[in-house]
């Protein structure tokens, strides 16, 4: 065998390797982010929302009909800063928005537009939502406090173990992690009281919303930041909006097409070695 044929099957060889357990660019360094909308104004008519991108391309995204207490899903965007208009279900995208914000995407980051308050005094905080999965066997949960007739609001989970201390109104908690199963939570306010069950599965990010009911005391609701998916390395997230585990699919599909190419790359270099040894046992 010659040296140049030696080389040619190292140089196959390191490739298929490098393939093989060298991580892909493509998932190195993301450059999206993922945004969504949060109405949380008791008073406030269902709105239609407007992302414009204001860098780039500017790109516009749109999430139609969001009533109050609801959060929508995920919006994929390129990294950059977007306006945010709302306006009544229906208007035209020319009328003058009820309310206008900015928001930052980070690559890799996910955050909630929320829009709080009174339809008279309305408020617009971006809410950075968690990443980081929780530990083996663990959820993590945060409280965000909404309500516009209670404040401050904390929540406990039975028997006794607190899980936000007086949340101020339009404000977040942090995240806290705890063991998954089905939570009984109870939030208190002054007299006002409300309990609710909550089941967490091992691997869920989940964020409680604090609202305000018809009646005037206080509602709980659950809603899902994210979770992690069977074999999905650490960092990458599946969110209600089903984006993210589509996207952490395709990284898995792809890691296995590596793989295998670069297994067939080596036995292809070790295949032609073993043929020039018998060739060469043979003269």
């Amino acid at each position: 065998m010659s040296r140049s044929r030696i080389r040619a099957v190292f140089a196959a060889t390191a490739v298929a390797a490098a393939l093989v357990l060298a991580p892909s660019a493509a998932f190195a360094a993301p450059s999206t982010g993922w945004v969504r909308v949060a109405h949380l104004s008791p008073d406030t008519t269902a709105m239609d929302v407007r992302l414009a991108q204001l860098s780039g391309d500017g790109r516009v995204v749109s999430i139609a009909d969001v009533s109050y207490g609801s959060v929508s899903h995920y919006l994929t965007l390129a990294a950059g800063r977007y306006a945010v208009a709302m306006r009544p279900a229906g208007s035209a995208a020319s009328s003058t928005p009820v309310v206008s914000s900015l928001v930052d995407v980070a690559p890799g980051s996910a955050s909630t537009v929320a829009v709080f308050g009174t339809n008279a005094h309305l408020v617009t905080k971006v809410i950075n939502d968690s990443l980081a999965l929780p530990r083996t066997g663990d959820a993590r949960v945060r409280i965000v406090q909404a309500s516009t007739s209670a404040s401050p609001v904390t929540v406990t989970a039975s028997p006794d173990e607190t899980i936000a201390s007086d949340v101020d109104s339009a404000t977040a908690s942090a995240y806290a992690d705890v063991a998954a199963g089905a939570w009984t939570l109870t939030a208190t306010a002054g007299s006002k009281r409300t309990t609710t069950t909550i089941d967490l599965k091992a691997g869920q990010i989940v964020s409680v919303f604090v609202l305000d009911d018809a009646h005037g005391g206080l509602a709980l609701r659950r809603v899902l930041d994210s979770a992690s998916v069977g074999g999905v390395p650490s960092g990458y997230l599946a969110t209600g909006g089903g984006y993210l585990a589509h996207r952490a699919e395709q990284q898995q599909q792809m890691t296995a097409g590596l793989a295998a190419g670069g297994l067939a790359l080596l036995a292809s270099a070790g295949l032609g070695a073993i043929v020039v040894r018998s060739r060469r046992a043979r003269a």
